[in-house]
Formats: C-alpha cells, sequence, structure tokens
C-alpha cells in the first residue's frame, strides 16, 4: 500500500542552481592563478634580494635588475584587487546555493502544506483514508 503523492506540486530547481558552479569556479580559477602570479613574483623578489643593496641603488636605466625592481613595485597594486575579486566570487557563489536552498525548501514546504492541510481538516491520517 503505496500513497500516491501529487508530482505536480514538486517544485522546479531553482536558477541558482545553475549559476553557483559558475561563480565558484571562476572565483577559484581566479585565486588559483593570483597564486600562480604570487609565486612568479616570489621568484622575481628572489632575484632581486640575492643582489647586495648597494647593487640594488645603483642599478642602471635599463638593466634587467631595475626592471624587476618595478616589477616588485607594481604586481601588488594590481594582483591584491584581482585576489579579492576571486573571493568575492567564491563567496557569493556559498551564498548562492545558501539562497537557492532556501528557496526549494519554501516551495517544497508549500507543497507538503498544500497536499496535507485537507487530509488534516478531514481529521484522519492518509493511510486510513487509502483503506476506506
Amino acid at each position: 500500500m503505496s500513497i500516491e503523492h501529487r508530482t505536480d506540486l514538486i517544485p522546479s530547481p531553482p536558477i541558482q542552481t545553475t549559476i553557483y558552479p559558475l561563480l565558484i569556479a571562476a572565483g577559484f580559477a581566479i585565486v588559483v592563478s593570483a597564486l600562480g602570479i604570487a609565486v612568479v613574483l616570489a621568484t622575481v623578489a628572489n632575484d632581486v634580494f640575492n643582489n647586495a643593496k648597494e647593487a640594488r641603488d645603483a642599478a642602471a636605466v635599463g638593466t634587467s635588475l631595475l626592471a624587476r625592481q618595478g616589477d616588485l613595485a607594481t604586481f601588488p597594486l594590481w594582483v591584491q584587487p584581482f585576489k579579492f575579486v576571486g573571493l568575492t566570487l567564491l563567496i557569493s557563489g556559498i551564498f548562492t546555493v545558501f539562497w537557492g536552498l532556501l528557496r526549494s525548501l519554501r516551495e517544497a514546504r508549500g507543497a507538503a502544506m498544500v497536499e496535507s492541510i485537507p487530509v488534516l481538516l478531514k481529521g484522519s491520517s492518509p493511510r486510513e483514508t487509502e483503506g476506506s
């Protein structure tokens, strides 16, 4: 004896279920690429600081040492906002998952109430009405 349920009351998946994987994947890709940039920047810093302070201060215009010092000064200016965008996308993806979950639960609760309230108003359980 099985109880028949109305399948027309099952809510359709919310739009958030298609959006959140994109947000999380984009955020993760940005954070991983920022990590790669940080590794490259660490090797540049190693090359610069392996030289003596006098050599760094006396670097002539057009030398690779001066160019690497410029890289050390300019990379963090755009990498930090880049990492921030990646983390923002990750967090917004997580919140989108929760938003879709709450929306689905609310719609499923409404569908369950539509199905069960008439039975509750009759004062009998669904199993008792099925046997009659």
